[in-house]
């Protein structure tokens, strides 16, 4: 896929193992280069420039923002503050044990060893349990206006600290556009679902993907890390 261009930007598209273009796209990060989109940026981007750059919709993306699972407790690591394209210590830190030398655990990193799990917190790292969670399954708009772990990804300023909050009017026009597009294209009225790997005791971390219009737009915690077909969008400075 070529570049995508927009109004002076640059978006580059990346197709490899997440485990080999991880590590790659962060040395370009630390030489002042280019940053790893998150999912709130990717969603963004997509619904606003939908007619110019319809491609940032209609394909899937590996985003900067992760997850950790473990039983029944999931993180969310925002990689950066609104505003801020410098990735805070938990996300640098996760991003940074993705990479081809690792032994993967259900695909994902290892975190139970070396105090990984307990590393990720601080700035930007949020903790839910999955009991009161839709998840696994597409949601109406007005689950998603009210989802906590699909708001606290898209920065919403009930869920998250003022430094990573996004305007209420933003976190609204991506889910409502959102839908607004799928059932204008495809004629869905469930969008969205949230999806997390099946529950087991192992402190495992992974990113979070966007799924294409197509497939509902959906986030999925899922991702083979080793899988061939990751996708991430890389904007340069």
């Amino acid at each position: 896929m070529k570049n995508i261009q927009l109004e002076g930007r640059t978006i580059e598209p990346h197709r490899d193992r997440l485990v080999d273009k991880v590590p790659a796209l962060l040395a370009r990060y630390e030489k002042g280069q280019c940053y790893i989109l998150s999912e709130a940026d990717i969603r963004l981007l997509g619904v606003r420039n939908f007619k110019n750059a319809p491609k940032l919709a209609t394909n899937y993306w590996d985003t900067s923002t992760l997850s950790a699972t473990k039983g029944e407790t999931v993180k969310v690591i925002s990689p950066y503050e609104t505003g801020n394209r410098i990735l805070t210590e938990s996300a640098r830190f996760g991003l940074g044990l993705i990479n081809p030398d690792e032994e993967l655990v259900d695909y994902g990193v290892n975190l139970d060893f070396d105090s990984r799990w307990e590393k990720l917190e601080g700035s930007g790292v949020y903790t839910f349990q999955r009991k009161g969670l839709i998840l696994n399954k597409d949601l109406t708009e007005k689950q998603a206006m009210k989802h906590k772990l699909l708001l606290t990804k898209l920065g919403h300023p009930d869920y998250v600290d003022s430094e990573f909050a996004r305007p209420k009017d933003e976190v609204a026009e991506i889910i409502g556009k959102t839908f607004e597009l799928g059932k204008q294209k495809y004629g869905y009225d469930t969008m969205m679902g949230q999806s997390l790997p099946d529950i087991n005791n192992k402190g495992v971390l992974k990113a979070w993907s966007v799924h294409k219009l197509g497939d509902g737009a959906r986030s999925g915690a899922g991702a083979y890390l080793d899988s061939g077909f990751g996708r991430f969008a890389f904007e340069k400075f």
